[in-house]
């Protein structure tokens, strides 16, 4: 069995969660290490009540430049107790957990091309390995990070849902809305003394629009909460939290401006008040084939036999957060498929030759910052 799939097989048998990466943040720690990075942790775990921060780790190299490779170390709920077994080739759980392949599989390649570049013995740039946590939780590592300690011109995310060749490099800006609808507290039996603030939020929210808005474009009204906690009071207070979407920033923006402006204007004559708020989360991914960070895993994939799939994904990733920091990345297809799902799975073959290809991409760069040095 090839050592990569024995990575994985060890590490999704550790449970772990957002905020519960401290057991895998010491493997990885441990075992990169072991080949001879240096290895820093943050304390960022401590800001969001967890136990353990990112891991950065060095792999140092002879090239002038430095190549980030990253991944998240926490997993969706149900991450624990995970028994993993190979199934036609098919790395699976025994479908009463996740399988956590999101994102063991982006931690094993890491470790799998770290561990091919140390013993390939050629010529390279430094590995910055980025490590983070609560990555499921919002991006929320990556957004508390330090990241002037960042030292990569570009970069490699492996943290992608889909076959090997599938490379993510569209991502769209992240804005967390949050909507609070304020009416009058009475007696349910005198309600005309009372403003009822979920008939308000009711009479507001009809007709808006929301869920697909256009190819690259997304909002979701996810929550709303009020009320009393017995049903003979006129509620007086409803929190709604909502989220928007869009490769592009305008698109976002005149949504944002759309959605305040509805909520205003249809919330009228319920008198009830309305508070409204936003926060643009994280930012975007946005890249074309002629990119030198697509380009080169292009043409990787292509010497490997595998066609590139050029992708647009609606979800977001660290590479967000890295990309508006000014560090070009994208994600890269690992062969996983279903995650967060209890028939989550990863194709044992392509598993193996992603960390190949990451070895490929870290030569093929280097060779690149070798040839602007002469």
């Amino acid at each position: 069995m090839e050592q990569i799939v024995r990575d994985f097989l060890e590490m999704v048998k550790i449970g772990a969660a957002s905020g519960d990466e401290r057991k895998i943040a010491d493997y990885m720690k441990s075992h990169l290490e072991a080949l001879g990075c240096e290895v820093f942790e943050d304390d960022a775990g401590a800001k969001v009540g967890g136990n353990a921060g990112n891991v950065f780790a060095y792999f140092p190299g002879e090239i002038e430049g430095c190549l980030l490779l990253s991944a998240h170390m926490d997993r969706v709920s149900n991450g624990y107790e995970i028994r993993p077994s190979i199934v036609d080739g098919e790395i699976v759980s025994d479908g009463t957990t996740i399988l956590a392949a999101d994102d063991v599989s982006g931690l094993a390649v890491i470790l799998d091309a770290v561990r091919r570049i140390k013993a390939g013995g050629k010529r390279h740039v430094t590995l910055e390995i980025v490590l983070s946590i609560c990555e499921e939780n919002g991006i929320l590592g990556a957004r508390l990070m330090d990241l002037s300690r960042l030292r990569s011109q570009m970069g490699y995310i492996m943290d992608t849902t889909g076959p090997l060749g599938q490379l993510d490099i569209k991502r769209p800006y992240k804005a967390m809305i949050d909507v609070e609808v304020l009416g009058k507290r009475a007696h349910g039996g005198s309600p005309e003394k009372g403003i009822n603030a979920i008939a308000a939020t009711c009479q507001m929210l009809t007709g808006i629009r929301e869920g697909r808005l256009d190819f690259e474009s997304t909002s979701n009204i996810g929550v709303i909460h009020g009320g009393p906690k017995e049903p003979g009071t006129v509620c007086d207070r409803v929190l709604v939290r909502c989220e928007a979407r869009s490769v592009q920033q305008e698109k976002l923006m005149n949504y944002l401006r759309y959605f305040e402006n509805y909520c205003r204007e249809h919330i009228k004559g319920t008198g009830a008040e309305l508070r409204f708020q936003y926060e643009i989360q994280h930012g975007n991914v946005c890249f074309c084939e002629d990119d030198e960070v697509v380009k080169l895993a292009a043409e990787e994939l292509k010497q490997m036999g595998v066609e590139p799939q050029l992708s647009l994904t609606m979800e977001g990733c660290d590479g967000n957060i890295f990309c508006a920091h000014g560090i070009p990345c994208i994600s890269v297809g690992m062969g996983n498929s279903n995650a967060h799902a209890l028939n989550e799975k990863v194709n044992v073959e392509q598993l193996i030759q992603s960390g190949e290809l990451t070895e490929r991409l870290i030569l093929s760069y280097s060779q690149k910052r070798e040839l602007r040095e002469m």
